[in-house]
């Protein structure tokens, strides 16, 4: 055949035309390849950190905790709120951190990988998909308050005060989607409080009693059951308070101010046996209406309770306010820090907290 014909002839034949294999051109061939294929080739470039892209997506103190920014959360606490002291916030601060996060073993005694948790995305509000997971929700706010309403109809005053008072801590980081949202959070943030102050003025009130019995104390008794009233309860919570008052003034021998609080209870349509005991307050009140303590309150002139002296500030007088809760105080408490939320600084400036994620 051919090939047997031909033998080596053709190697010989390659060598003839001189084309004979050359291994330094072939060397310099597969290194022009090599570096053509280098320079056609384009790294895939790293993706931004996710921590990062919470960070730049929000100004909302809460998630920049979730990112790891303490120091921004922290001014915009300060900025927002008038937030002085962060001890009672370091829990919060360490549990939406960690909370915020996950992480994956890829394989056995293999380092874990973090694993950011974003928010669940709603109808028109996409950006959220680059926010963090939150733990504290409007929803568990909601829940936490009721807890503050059935402990306080328990007349458990020690336990319902701590319950609020958490609750205006976790509302700082309480997010909501929509205006909606952010009133409903206002809300409760004033509900909680309105409790911590009423709350406080009945455990003074309570001290008081304990102590002996002489005309000052007496009548600090019927002051702090009156300034009680006013604060803004739930109805059912305002007929206890008013009934306590009622009870309250009436034995220390303040008609007056006794018929008072019966009108106004009258005034919420309690259940028929109260409302008739009220209506027999009235009509003994009615034959006396003096009071025999010098009982510094006047329900006809509009006051709020001062926070710290648990006194009454009247319409026109001076005051200073708790720039996160709204809590009132006389001006010689200015600079000191708030008695309800405990964190912020009384009379400081701030520009009002953001509590909407877009």
């Amino acid at each position: 055949d051919e090939e047997d014909l031909l033998g080596d002839a053709g190697d010989d034949a390659e060598g003839g035309w001189g084309i004979d294999d050359d291994g330094e051109l072939d060397a310099e061939i597969a290194a022009e390849a090599t570096a053509v294929a280098a320079a056609e080739f384009v790294a895939p470039q790293p993706g931004a950190d996710e921590l990062d892209v919470w960070s730049r997506n929000s100004t909302l103190a809460v998630d920049q905790i979730a990112a790891g920014n303490f120091e921004q959360a922290m001014k915009l606490l300060r900025d927002q709120a008038g937030i002085a002291s962060f001890e009672a916030l370091k829990p919060a601060f360490l549990e939406i951190y960690t909370a915020s996060r996950s992480t994956l073993t890829m394989m056995p005694f293999g380092p874990a990988s973090r694993i950011p948790l974003r928010r669940k995305a709603t109808k028109g509000a996409e950006t959220l998909q680059h926010l963090p997971a939150q733990i504290y929700s409007l929803s568990s706010s909601l829940e936490q308050l009721q807890q503050g309403y059935r402990a306080t109809t328990a007349a458990k005053f020690g336990e319902a005060l701590d319950i609020f008072r958490r609750l205006l801590l976790s509302l700082l980081f309480v997010v909501g989607d929509s205006e909606e949202d952010a009133k409903e959070i206002k809300q409760v943030l004033q509900t909680s409080r309105e409790y911590v102050v009423g709350i406080s003025i009945e455990l003074e009130r309570a001290a008081v009693s304990k102590e002996e019995q002489d005309e000052a104390n007496t009548t600090r008794l019927v002051e702090l059951a009156a300034y009680f009233t006013h604060c803004e309860l739930r109805a059912d919570h305002e007929k206890l308070s008013l009934r306590l008052a009622m009870n309250t003034a009436y034995k220390h021998k303040c008609f007056k101010a006794a018929g008072e609080f019966a009108q106004r209870l009258l005034d919420l349509a309690p259940a028929p046996q109260i409302a008739e005991k009220a209506r027999k307050m009235i009509t003994i009140c009615d034959r006396q209406s003096r009071d025999v303590l010098p009982v510094k309150y006047d329900a006809r002139n509009p006051f709020v309770v001062c926070a710290a002296s648990h006194t009454p500030i009247y319409k026109g007088e001076a005051a200073t306010v708790c720039p996160y809760c709204q809590a009132s105080y006389k001006p010689e408490f200015g600079g000191e820090l708030c008695r309800v939320c405990t964190v912020a600084q009384i009379g400081a400036k701030a520009s009002g907290l953001r509590q909407l994620a877009a």
